[in-house]
């Protein structure tokens, strides 16, 4: 399970706030989870990047549904009614295996306790042809007090125009619906929207225009067949946190000339070709870049003009990781976690590492042709973190005692090689 997306379902349902002017509530959510890691109420928590990762134990999760019975219940595609109290429905499973007659929407969707739904969550994905444009309908019209609804992996060309009567809807996620082409302008509406995922909807055409429109909105990750985002009026989304933009194969222009997004943290770009030019000089809050699967051209007027504030820098599977490295060369040393995944292009460790003064993660994964860890690495002495896995030569260099290059990473705490822990201590 992926901490920011329990985060934000504690955000759509009000679960959390925060007394700090300056903590976002999503740091706030993810805060808590930390907390529960640090009392092992939750277990195989590991970091990559941004991204925290957990499981509940199986005890912990029958607790969980002991207690919250009353308010929350697992359901299927064949459950007929829930109770009058439950504001919260979990699916454990859409299969139709064993269902009969099922006409695309469950039976207690269509009853009256409905209303008092919350949240609508599948635990597991989706199967195909599951959620209908009947099952969406029914979602919208029934649940009016609905604030997280899950859409995913649906099988519908165009969602509903009455999505703007759900007023308290904060989460909407479409993500994979392989069928979904066009948005109706009324999605505009829904001013108390926090997160918009539409990740995957390869058919998707333009957006809205009056996406701006969506003032509350800090969440929004995006596949589009549109050639600019420009049009969509998204460099003006004041409150955005989190942009991700994958698979956007027409994709010429982000953005161009002045942007507002001045809050913008967290950008992602996935599976990108083709040039593009990249101006971070208003992005003067964005602490972590992930790029992912990208083999884009990527021109910056200068050196200067790549995130001074970075925090998190994670890089998968581009040919261009040396180049994207070297514009980290002579930056304000505010890098804490580097995460470099899947680079076959990846030989060498930058000479700036050891200007890193401040890095605490440090995961190589995958990278076969990187055959040494650089000599500068002895003087980070805020590392707290080392992972490599499957580096080939450099898995073997870095094996504890024998290999040439334990003396360098002797002094991290933490040491992981090829899924196994060579050496964890505590800070």
């Amino acid at each position: 399970m992926k901490a920011p997306y329990v985060a934000r379902l504690w955000m759509a349902l009000g679960l959390i706030g925060s007394k700090r002017e300056k903590l976002a509530l999503e740091d706030v959510g993810i805060d808590y989870i930390k907390e529960l890691w640090k009392r092992s109420l939750i277990q195989e928590v590991e970091e990559y990047g941004p991204v925290l990762t957990f499981k509940v134990h199986d005890l912990i999760h029958s607790l969980a549904i002991s207690v919250a019975q009353n308010d929350c219940s697992i359901v299927g595609l064949d459950t007929t009614d829930i109770s009058e109290g439950v504001s919260c429905v979990s699916f454990s499973s859409t299969s139709l295996e064993g269902i009969s007659n099922f006409d695309g929407v469950p039976p207690f969707l269509r009853k009256p306790t409905s209303k008092r739904l919350h949240a609508i969550i599948f635990q597991n994905q989706v199967d195909d042809g599951v959620i209908t444009r009947e099952f969406a309908r029914t979602c919208i019209s029934k649940c009016n007090h609905i604030r997280f609804l899950d859409l995913s992996r649906g099988s519908f060309e165009e969602l509903p125009r009455s999505i703007c009567n759900l007023k308290q809807l904060r989460s909407l996620l479409l993500d994979e619906n392989k069928q979904l082409k066009k948005l109706p302008s009324t999605i505009c509406e829904l001013q108390s929207l926090l997160e918009l995922s539409l990740a995957g909807c390869s058919k998707l055409g333009n957006l809205p225009k009056n996406i701006k429109r969506l003032v509350s909105l800090r969440y929004l990750n995006i596949t589009t067949k549109q050639k600019s985002l420009q049009e969509s009026g998204i460099q003006y989304m004041e409150n955005l946190h989190f942009l991700g933009v994958t698979g956007c194969e027409n994709l010429e222009v982000f953005f161009e000339g002045a942007s507002r997004l001045t809050r913008l943290q967290l950008l992602k770009i996935g599976d990108y070709e083709g040039p593009i030019s990249l101006l971070f000089g208003d992005l003067i809050a964005l602490e972590s870049l992930n790029i992912d699967t990208c083999k884009f051209v990527l021109t910056l007027e200068n050196k200067s003009n790549f995130p001074f504030n970075l925090r998190t820098l994670v890089i998968s599977n581009s040919k261009q990781v040396m180049e994207l490295l070297q514009y980290l060369e002579g930056s304000v040393c505010t890098l804490e976690s580097l995460c470099i995944l899947d680079s076959l292009s990846l030989t060498t460790i930058p000479e700036w590492l050891p200007n890193q003064t401040r890095l605490r993660v440090f995961h190589l994964i995958r990278c076969p042709n990187l055959v040494s860890i650089a000599q500068g690495i002895q003087s980070l002495t805020t590392l707290k973190e080392l992972h490599v896995y499957n580096c080939g030569k450099l898995s073997k260099r870095c094996e504890p005692q024998t290999g040439k290059d334990w003396n360098k990473i002797a002094h991290i705490p933490r040491i992981r090689l090829d899924s196994r822990d060579v050496q964890w201590m505590d800070d």
